[in-house]
C-alpha cells in the first residue's frame, strides 16, 4: 500500500487505496489534531462512511434536528448524499478515522454548500461469525451502494481460507496487531486445481499498513497476533471461492455464519 500524506488546516490526510482501486471506491485516513475540526462539507452524489480508529470525535451538522454525536474507537456513521457535516476532535489527543465511500462526484465545501435537512445514521453492527474470528459489516444498513465497509478481527494462530474473488476488489488496512498475507498469483479456471501455497508471495503487515487484492488474486491472511483491520471493497461480499479452508467450508455465503447478525 502506497499512501500520499497531505497536511491541512485540521491535521493531515492520506489516501489508502492502491491505484488498482482507482474509480472503484475511496479509502482515506484523517488525523484531526486536538482542538481542530474539519471544514463543513458534503458529497452531493456520494455516500461516505467514517469509522474512528483512535481518539474521540464529534459529528456536527448545521441542522437543529441533528444534534451533535460523539464517537470513540470503532464507532462511526454514514454521511448520505448531500449531508453537510464536519468532524471535531472531542479529546485531548489527536483523533484518527478512516473514510470510505463511492466516487461518483466531487466534495463541496465553503461557498458552494447548500444546507439541506438530512440524517447521518450510525454504521451497522451486523456481525458475521467466522471460524477464525468475526466481521462487522458496517454498510449493511446502506442499500444499493457501490462499496462495502467492514471491520475484521482474527484470533492469533488462525488463518482465513485460501481464496479468490471473481469480481470483488478489496483493500485492507491493519489498525491493531500483525498479519501475514499470502498473495501474488492468479486463481486457475479449474476449481478442482491444487494450489501450491509455497509459491505465493508473503508480506507482513502491522498497524497503519495494508494491501489490495484485485479480482482473481489468490490470497490468505494469517494472524501473527490477534489483529483487527478495516476493509473497503466493491459490494460483492458473497463472492468467495475457497481453494483451501481449515473448517472445510465451501464457496460463497455460509448461512450459519450469519445467524444472529443484526442490522
Amino acid at each position: 500500500m502506497r499512501t500520499t500524506e497531505v497536511t491541512n488546516d485540521y491535521g493531515r490526510s492520506s489516501r489508502l487505496a492502491d491505484p488498482a482501486a482507482a474509480g472503484a471506491y475511496l479509502f482515506a485516513e484523517h488525523t484531526i489534531e486536538a482542538g481542530r475540526a474539519t471544514p463543513f462539507g458534503s458529497h452531493p452524489r456520494d455516500h461516505r462512511s467514517f469509522v474512528v480508529i483512535a481518539g474521540r470525535v464529534r459529528l456536527e451538522t448545521p441542522h437543529d434536528d441533528e444534534p451533535p454525536r460523539t464517537y470513540g474507537s470503532l464507532g462511526g456513521w454514514h454521511a448520505l448524499p448531500g449531508c453537510v457535516h464536519r468532524i471535531v476532535n472531542a479529546g485531548a489527543e489527536p483523533a484518527v478515522l478512516v473514510e470510505a465511500g463511492s466516487v461518483l462526484g466531487e466534495t463541496v465545501a465553503g461557498a458552494g454548500l447548500r444546507a439541506v435537512p438530512c440524517h447521518c445514521p450510525d454504521v451497522s453492527d451486523y456481525t458475521v461469525h467466522k471460524p477464525w474470528g468475526d466481521e462487522v459489516w458496517y454498510t449493511r444498513n446502506l442499500p444499493d451502494v457501490p462499496y462495502a465497509l467492514k471491520r475484521i478481527r482474527m484470533t492469533e494462530g488462525h488463518q482465513s481460507s485460501l481464496q479468490s474473488h471473481r469480481r470483488k476488489l478489496e483493500t485492507n488496512y491493519v489498525i491493531e496487531g500483525e498479519a501475514t498475507v499470502l498473495s501474488g498469483a492468479t486463481a486457475p479456471d479449474d476449481l478442482d486445481a491444487v494450489i501450491d501455497v509455497g509459491g505465493l508471495t508473503t508480506t507482513v503487515h502491522r498497524p497503519r499498513s495494508g494491501w489490495t487484492n484485485p479480482p482473481n488474486d489468490l490470497h490468505r491472511v494469517i494472524a501473527r497476533t490477534d489483529y483487527t483491520s478495516i476493509e473497503v471493497s466493491t459490494p460483492e461480499l458473497d463472492d468467495v471461492i475457497r481453494w483451501q479452508d481449515d473448517a472445510g467450508r465451501g464457496h460463497g455465503r455460509i448461512e450459519s455464519e450469519h445467524a444472529g447478525g443484526r442490522s
